[in-house]
């Protein structure tokens, strides 16, 4: 009876240890479709200065539209006076994270263009993910180019990014001029994930 009660307890913190193990391994997945507003996001942007309006920066703006979706029926409509042949407009969000963790972080998105361009390159599509707040079109990689398909295409940027003590990561993504003019794109079905 004592050996029957010994082996159940063995098996029991087993089972616990691989369910341990298994939520630590498991990934923290966030989700938006823009449905109900902007969700944990918020709009970003490192702007030029408007020569045509002295003392302002060019016009921009992030709004919600249901103009087009790639899920549900809104998404973000991106919009950027480009012709200063400059300028980066975002959206970010902070993520609570175990602090001294390696975390490799996957951000993907729906990107809906009005026309195909291999001849030139309008804009290009951009994302973030570290431990301060995205500040600068510096703190951005390049992903791909804004023109690549008419209509809907996803993207993808994968990183590493080590905690140390930071308790919070930030993540973001968004379009960066490359053309003098004006452009609007849209944003849609974003995905990050984070595995430990």
């Amino acid at each position: 009876m004592k050996t029957a009660s010994f082996f159940s307890v063995i098996i029991a913190i087993a089972a616990l240890t691989a369910l341990y193990f298994h939520l630590l391994a498991a990934p923290q997945i966030m989700e938006e479709d823009f449905e109900n507003g902007f969700g944990e996001w918020a709009v970003g942007a490192d702007v030029p200065l408007d020569p045509n309006n002295p003392g302002q920066f060019v016009e921009w703006n992030i709004t919600r539209s249901t103009e087009v979706a790639s899920s549900g029926r809104y998404s973000l409509r991106f919009f950027i006076d480009g012709r200063q042949d400059d300028g980066t407009i975002w959206v970010e969000r902070k993520i609570t994270v175990p602090r001294d963790t390696r975390i490799n972080v996957s951000i993907s998105f729906d990107l809906y263009s009005d026309h195909e361009s291999q001849a030139n390159t309008r804009a290009v599509i951009c994302a973030y993910a570290g431990t301060r707040k995205p500040r600068t079109e510096e703190c951005f990689i390049v992903i791909g180019n804004a023109n690549e398909v008419e209509g809907w295409k996803r993207y993808v940027y994968t990183t590493s990014i080590n905690t140390d003590s930071s308790e919070e990561i930030w993540v973001a993504l968004g379009i960066s001029v490359r053309w003098e003019t004006r452009m609007t794109y849209y944003i849609d079905n974003v995905e990050v994930k984070i595995i430990r």
